[in-house]
């Protein structure tokens, strides 16, 4: 009798915990308008003109990441006007909880609207801390419509593509919100962040609809130049729209732009570096690396009114490309030393181009910020003052991973 009574009692507490269960009412898929990036130009109406590139829901879960994408552009002093106005031409609600990118117009960001605009509460969006900003090359809207393709419908997928190009190429940073926030108020660094661009040589038409008389331009639209290629390279195929080099910043504004080459010397220099191509010319042939970090820069600091920096390197080197046909044999007499010399005359001129442009993007601050015991004495070092004064020594040396080794196959 004893048994039957307990087991009734939690029965009984079961029933009265299930409405105090937590859990969400059921929302149908369709309810929702996911936002996977935003775009965010200057307006004409009112402050901002905002785009939100929305991922199309399929007809089955199977369906949902090759369904493709809608945009949506709403003016707004802020982001919330702006969404008030885009929710009443749309029967969902705006979700932000799968967004992976902010995109800021060069013009918005040489301004102090991108930090304005960055002042919205990000949890009451949920939008997540670790969401990536971008510096567009134009109008973001247009840099977003780039990414509509008939041949390449999976814009979320893309998206993920560009943390493949940061770790195996090391020609664009990644940046996400919560580093820009640190960076700001600590003051110990600046922020570099990835650029996107607009090809517009290629057609935003999908293929079978293209006029071959205007070789994939659309009807009316003026003919291109080199500049509006894949950074001066003609390219057929993909998206419009690609990413590529670095913006740096000073403080929360646009400083300058850097290109793919000097961004992996900036990635080297932040100790940031996975991965990287550079290739030596010579009146022997062309050699291409491939280059590997082999742990972190050593760093010594010493401040004072000019402070300096002594920075070492170890890198791994594969040889990917020889057309000289010899350059193993040569790489202790000749090839090692051209690298690492090469490799510590770029590190020179990319810093020395930050420091022109008042960006410490290399982030020499978090190392002279250690040496403070206390935030009022780093705040009354004045860190951006002494940095104008900074002189800094790179040391590089590149070891060469056997060739047989690294081409073995799996």
């Amino acid at each position: 009798m004893k048994k039957h009574n307990t087991a009734a009692c939690v029965l009984l507490v079961l029933a009265f915990l299930l409405p105090c269960a937590g859990c969400l009412q059921g929302v149908s898929l369709d309810e929702y308008g996911y936002v996977l990036t935003i775009g965010v130009d200057q307006g004409e109406q009112k402050e901002f003109n905002i785009s939100f590139l929305l991922q199309k829901e399929g007809d089955s879960q199977e369906a949902q990441t090759g369904a493709g994408a809608e945009i949506i552009t709403a003016e707004g002093d802020n982001l919330f006007d702006a969404m008030m106005v885009a929710h009443a031409g749309v029967p969902y609600e705006l979700n932000f909880t799968r967004m992976n990118f902010i995109a800021f117009s060069d013009q918005i960001a040489s301004s102090a609207l991108m930090d304005e605009f960055l002042s919205i509460s990000f949890s009451a969006l949920k939008i997540r801390q670790s969401a990536k900003l971008v510096i567009v090359r134009g109008v973001c809207r247009d840099y977003l419509d780039g990414f509509s393709s008939m041949n390449i419908p999976n814009v979320a997928k893309r998206q993920y593509s560009y943390f493949q190009m940061y770790e195996r190429e090391g020609i664009i940073p990644i940046t996400n919100y919560a580093t820009y926030q640190e960076a700001i108020a600590s003051g110990c660094f600046d922020v570099a962040l990835p650029v996107g661009r607009l090809d517009r040589s290629i057609s935003a038409e999908p293929d079978g609809e293209k006029d071959s008389g205007k070789s994939g331009q659309k009807q009316g639209e003026a003919e291109t130049n080199d500049k509006e290629t894949t950074d001066g390279v003609k390219r057929e195929g993909g998206l419009r729209s690609y990413i590529h080099g670095s913006a740096l910043f000073n403080g929360s504004r646009l400083a300058g732009l850097l290109d793919d080459e000097d961004t992996e010397m900036l990635l080297l220099g932040m100790g940031q570096f996975e991965n990287g191509y550079l290739r030596i010319n010579d009146e022997k042939g062309t050699v291409v690396f491939l280059l590997k970090r082999n742990g972190a820069p050593h760093v010594r600091m010493e401040l004072g009114d000019a402070p300096h920096a002594a920075m070492e390197f170890q890198l791994h080197a594969e040889i990917e490309l020889d057309t000289s046909g010899n350059a193993e044999k040569r790489w202790e007499g000749e090839l090692k030393g051209q690298l690492e010399q090469y490799i510590e005359q770029e590190l020179d001129r990319v810093f020395a181009l930050c420091q022109m442009l008042d960006s410490d993007a290399m982030r020499f601050g978090c190392y002279a910020r250690k040496q403070f015991s206390s935030a009022d004495a780093w705040r009354d070092y004045a860190w951006k003052e002494k940095y104008r004064h900074m002189t800094a020594k790179f040391s590089v040396t590149v070891g060469l991973n056997d060739r047989a080794v690294s081409s073995h196959l799996e």
